[in-house]
């Protein structure tokens, strides 16, 4: 007791030092967070694109793996039909017209030359909304990936025919592990690693989580040393094309 009361004030001092110690690694070292690793897949958005009507299929215009642009024409469905109707309506409607304009023509003749017309351009317009409908546009820019059915097919409605990938629009599905699954959320911003090129990184935010655990694909299980777990998706911003379709990534959130 009397060597502490002789060294009090060097206790003191180190008494604060000490403090001092525990609340800078508090705020520089025991607040970090242990990194949270999942490993996933680069996907691309794509759409589905379909007919509106049940009828044959006359054409399929592009083949798995072209580029397309917004506009383009991608399949017509057989309307010939319909057209060669539409064709002679059209000429009908210039008979009719010519006898509104004979003045030698009786008058009731005329009235019913008018009302037949209008029905005519009534029938036209509806048949002319069908047949453009009977056509499939490329919404936006991209890469057929799969196509569906061919010529002779009859297409169902709103059955796809075609999924187009868009391009620079990604995405990573990835699986946390149970024990890390309450650390993520939506919002959570995670860094993407590409396999084959571990020092380039794209920035990326988890924008859905699974609330169910599943079964994990084989690849991603061996990586993980996990079985099971809850899928991720996460929204990247890859401007520069560092991520390629399908390959595998390791999402890790801090």
């Amino acid at each position: 007791m009397e060597f502490i009361r002789r060294h009090k004030k060097f206790w003191a001092l180190a008494a604060i030092a000490t403090t001092v110690i525990m609340i800078l690694f508090t705020i520089f070292g025991g607040a970090e967070e242990e990194e949270v690793g999942m490993y996933g897949k680069v996907e691309t958005k794509r759409v589905y694109l379909s007919f509106n009507m049940e009828l044959p299929i006359k054409e399929m215009l592009v083949q798995e793996g072209d580029f397309v642009h917004r506009g383009d024409l991608l399949g017509i469905l057989d309307m010939d039909a319909m057209t060669k109707q539409v064709a002679a309506e059209k000429i009908l409607i210039n008979n009719y017209e010519a006898e509104l304009k004979d003045n030698t023509v009786d008058k009731n003749e005329k009235k019913l030359a008018y009302s037949r017309l209008n029905g005519l351009r009534a029938d036209i317009l509806l048949k002319e909304k069908f047949l453009r409908q009977a056509r499939i546009v490329a919404p936006v820019d991209g890469t057929i990936s799969q196509r569906l059915q061919e010529p002779g097919d009859v297409a169902v409605a709103m059955k796809p025919v075609y999924y187009l990938e868009m391009p620079n629009s990604k995405w990573v599905r990835a699986f946390a592990s149970e024990a890390y699954a309450n650390k993520i959320s939506k919002g959570t911003p995670v860094t993407v690693v590409a396999e084959v090129m571990p020092e380039t990184t794209v920035e990326g935010k988890v924008y859905y989580v699974s609330t169910v655990a599943e079964a994990l694909p084989e690849d991603i299980a061996k990586l993980s040393g996990v079985q099971s777990g809850y899928e991720v998706r996460v929204a990247v911003k890859d401007k520069e094309n560092v991520l390629k379709a399908g390959s595998t990534v390791e999402v890790v959130i801090k």
